[in-house]
């Protein structure tokens, strides 16, 4: 909220149904006081019709008044059609027997969509959990007590391992299919590589000898105005094989006889390596950066070939197990936010309540 004590801004009571005209339109509330601005226009109720009743049409209507919006940028509320609207009246006392009923009824959904929105959380948790456990050694403890390994663990700088480190091309890229497909900061989600969105450059033989990406090599954003993207970190498989890079990119190529690059994406993601990396990255000046030395710095956990491989065939049936239970999120999430709309359809429709 703001304050003015300019008298010429339209007021509204508890009484009125505010709705957002401009911007993300369609969304409204009643029970407010105080002066509006101009994103915002006041619906007062009149010939006795209830204000959470029409609070509620709106939001029925919410759909309706969006797809009728005009402007080609910023949307608008179509004032014109948003008057035809059409609200039906239910007999003496109907109104606010629909209202209650809507009451109760949405604020269970409410609760739901509140008790699912908890979900992502824990699910992070459990996710960063299983890393900690997965890079700490413990998620493989059993195993190295009936594999009989003796072999500890090393804590290492990530120097120890790479054979090659190397900052992408800065020549410019376009939408134009050129020679070459250069990878860039939308093409690295967390893991693997998107082949959406890609651009292309015309770089010369040995530019492009250099930067031409092998099967398990991984690709690191360095630069990013959002700190959370500085050190994301993307696998190269077969599909990428032979493509190049831009230069908010790093491409680490690792020693495969003594860490397998698996291993090392899986704990890039870990909240441990996230640290490291956010730490020194913070800027003030809007963008964030590593640098090669500090990606070099990094202190990696390195366990043996062999408990590597345990550690991500471990890692891997987890996140399927996590993956279920996302899908299964999503698809409650999607019945929830539906369901509100098809409680006011109904209500709209008269079938919500028994007339007297």
């Amino acid at each position: 909220r703001t304050y003015t004590n300019d008298s010429k801004i339209p007021r509204a009571t508890e009484k009125d149904v505010l709705l957002v005209w401009d911007g993300s339109i369609g969304k409204c509330a009643s029970g407010l006081s105080g002066a509006v601005g101009s994103t915002i226009v006041v619906l007062s109720p009149k010939n006795g019709l209830n204000t959470k009743y029409l609070e509620y049409f709106i939001k029925r209507s919410k759909n309706y008044i969006t797809e009728t919006s005009t402007g080609s940028g910023l949307q608008h509320v179509n004032k014109s059609l948003l008057k035809t609207l059409e609200i039906p009246l239910p007999p003496d006392g109907g109104q606010k027997r629909i209202v209650d009923k809507l009451g109760v009824l949405l604020t269970k959904v409410k609760d739901a969509q509140s008790r699912l929105n908890r979900i992502p959380t824990i699910l992070g948790r459990f996710r960063q959990s299983v890393f900690a456990a997965a890079f700490s050694g413990e998620l493989t403890k059993e195993w190295r007590k009936k594999s009989k390994t003796d072999v500890e663990w090393q804590e290492i700088e990530l120097r120890e391992v790479l054979t090659d480190l190397k900052y992408g091309t800065a020549k410019k890229c376009s939408l134009e299919k050129k020679k070459h497909p250069v990878l860039r900061i939308p093409n690295v989600v967390q893991g693997y590589i998107d082949l959406n969105d890609m651009k292309y450059a015309d770089l010369d033989k040995k530019e492009y000898e250099s930067l031409s990406l092998e099967i398990g090599d991984i690709l690191l954003i360095r630069s990013n105005g959002s700190v959370s993207l500085v050190g994301r970190t993307a696998l190269a498989t077969e599909k990428e094989k032979g493509m190049a890079y831009a230069g908010y990119l790093i491409r680490l190529r690792v020693n495969k006889e003594l860490i397998i690059p698996e291993f090392l994406q899986y704990q890039f993601q870990s909240y441990a390596m996230r640290l490291q990396i956010e730490l020194p990255a913070r800027s003030t000046s809007g963008v964030n950066n590593i640098n090669s030395e500090e990606v070099k710095n990094l202190q990696i956990a390195l366990p043996s070939l062999d408990e590597q491989k345990e550690v991500i065939r471990r890692l891997q049936a987890s996140f399927a197990f996590l993956e279920k239970n996302e899908q299964e999120f999503n698809k409650a999430k999607s019945y929830t936010d539906k369901l509100e709309q098809s409680i006011l359809a109904k209500a709209f429709r008269g079938e919500l309540v028994q007339s007297k």
